[in-house]
């Protein structure tokens, strides 16, 4: 089933040659990167204290930051006040976006990712909206994850 899957391409010890697309980070982590500069109007127009704090609860501070800093590449002119729905908006606009930047690569590196992910998020139905500013989002992802090491 395995090599199935992984269309054969393992290594002697049975892993996967190479790194996956993301370089082994989280992808959750990586659609919420990514859906914060999408919601990066909301995150900026979010000032109440409690709002922040709610927000914050939902997605992290580094999620809420990112967006921010990359606030001119932002995709939603809509701004959404409630912190719940931003979060939400956030997390599946962000998992659209992976999933569309995964219909890039080869059947393998998708599968790859998406395995790692919960069944059922926005990845496996991006729109094309999605389509079009996934590539340019996680351009600015992968350059953030890079410097991780």
């Amino acid at each position: 089933m395995a090599e199935l899957l992984l269309d054969n391409e393992m290594d002697l010890n049975g892993g996967v040659s190479g790194p996956d697309l993301l370089l082994g980070h989280d992808p959750q982590r990586a659609a919420l990167l990514a859906g914060s500069i999408w919601h990066a109007r909301s995150l900026i127009k979010l000032i109440s204290k409690q709002d922040v704090a709610v927000l914050i609860g939902r997605v992290g501070a580094e999620v809420q930051a990112f967006g921010i800093r990359h606030a001119s590449h932002a995709v939603s002119t809509s701004v959404i006040a409630d912190p719940q729905q931003l979060a939400q908006e956030i997390d599946d606009d962000g998992h659209a976006c992976l999933g569309a930047w995964l219909d890039e690569g080869s059947a393998l590196d998708r599968s790859r990712v998406l395995l790692r992910l919960a069944v059922g998020t926005a990845a496996d139905h991006p729109a094309n909206e999605h389509r079009e500013a996934a590539g340019r989002l996680f351009s600015l992802v992968l350059a953030h994850l890079a410097t991780e090491g």
